[in-house]
């Protein structure tokens, strides 16, 4: 609603492709998808299994089982309307909540006090502050959608509006929330996965990766790039000052991932760095590796300014805690004192005595994920 009337249908249009995309790949039936002003409709036989999908799409506000009736007056709408939602507010104090577009007959008060006054002998009363049931009464023309409210959706962009991105993706807790948060702004993301040290991490991010696909990356085909990172490691462990062998592998994780960003057409690269959490993540060393890294791509990191807890939470929401807690730490480099506040000078000669290394590091898979 708050886009120019210039952008705004080329929103419209992705949210469309977007929603035709998650109901086929989650094998719902539908007869049609179209646009009713801020409102997509939606004719299917498969209405619980559409709603489920609808609240997984991004751009999507909220969702709800309307059923849609025609009407010739307001007398004749509040019969329909009794029909329908008599058995909704039984025995209960409900409210009613009109809406109403190109229709100068009657307004939303008229529809509320009509319906209402049909509605009442069945309920325990109209209560509009703390209802136990709504009745919604959404009204466009001579067609009438009537149901019980919206069921929330994740709301932001629709996927594709936004660009491309690439995530580290380890599987862990973190960079799955990092990618969905980064995809609830429009954006594309596809996940860069670092074999560290044992080759099994990929299998485990594989399928956090695709519980991630298939229930909310829609409209594109995700991918999962893989890149091992052994050699580098290994050079690490036998080269760099162990103080700074975890910001320098950090370094390799951004150059490496800067340069399949330029091979592969991303915009950005995304990780799961929260400010704090760990030594790493301290702000100096964050400071440190982007001065260090000077790559000539944004660094998103969605999750900066979240606790632990907040992200736990949100990976549940997600549905990928179970698949992630399943995820082990392989690397060695993990183990051991972390510089807290890196000095650029010391960490760029640190990183040079491995910078060969890095350079003959490439993409050695490509998954698709749906």
């Amino acid at each position: 609603m708050l886009k120019s009337e210039r952008t705004r249908p080329r929103f419209e249009r992705r949210l469309i492709s977007n929603v035709r995309d998650a109901l086929e790949r989650n094998n719902v039936k539908y007869h049609g998808v179209r646009l009713e002003d801020a409102r997509l409709i939606i004719e299917t036989p498969m209405l619980e299994e559409t709603l489920d999908v609808l609240k997984r799409v991004f751009g999507v506000h909220g969702a709800t089982i309307a059923y849609r009736v025609n009407y010739r007056s307001l007398e004749d709408l509040s019969k329909l309307v009794e029909m329908i939602a008599a058995k909704w507010v039984q025995d209960k104090k409900f409210a009613v909540r009109a809406k109403r577009a190109y229709v100068e007959d009657f307004t939303s008060l008229d529809i509320a006090r009509v319906v209402g006054a049909r509605l009442k002998p069945y309920s325990k009363g109209v209560d509009l502050e703390n209802p136990d049931v709504e009745v919604h009464v959404e009204v466009r023309g001579y067609t009438a959608y009537i149901h019980q409210g919206l069921e929330r959706g994740p709301m932001g962009l629709p996927i594709g509006v936004e660009g491309r991105a690439i995530v580290l993706f380890s599987g862990g807790i973190d960079s799955p929330v990092a990618a969905w948060l980064t995809a609830k702004r429009g954006v594309e993301v596809d996940l860069l996965h670092y074999i560290l040290a044992n080759p099994v991490s990929r299998e485990e991010a594989h399928e956090v990766a695709k519980t991630l696909a298939s229930q909310w990356l829609y409209g594109y085909k995700p991918r999962m790039l893989v890149v091992d990172l052994r050699l580098a490691t290994a050079a690490i462990a036998k080269m760099v000052r162990r103080d700074y062998s975890q910001l320098v592998l950090r370094l390799v994780m951004y150059n490496v991932a800067a340069r399949i960003a330029e091979e592969h057409g991303y915009d950005a690269i995304v990780t799961g760095e929260s400010l704090g959490q760990v030594s790493t993540q301290t702000l100096a060393n964050i400071k440190a590796l982007s001065l260090t890294a000077r790559i000539p791509y944004p660094i998103l990191r969605p999750l900066i300014g979240m606790d632990k807890e907040e992200i736990v939470q949100l990976a549940r929401r997600i549905g990928t805690y179970d698949s992630s807690t399943r995820v082990r730490e392989y690397c060695r480099l993990a183990q051991g004192p972390v510089a807290t506040r890196a000095d650029t000078q010391v960490l760029a000669s640190e990183y040079e005595k491995i910078a060969n290394v890095v350079d003959e590091i490439q993409v050695t898979e490509v998954i698709e994920l749906a």
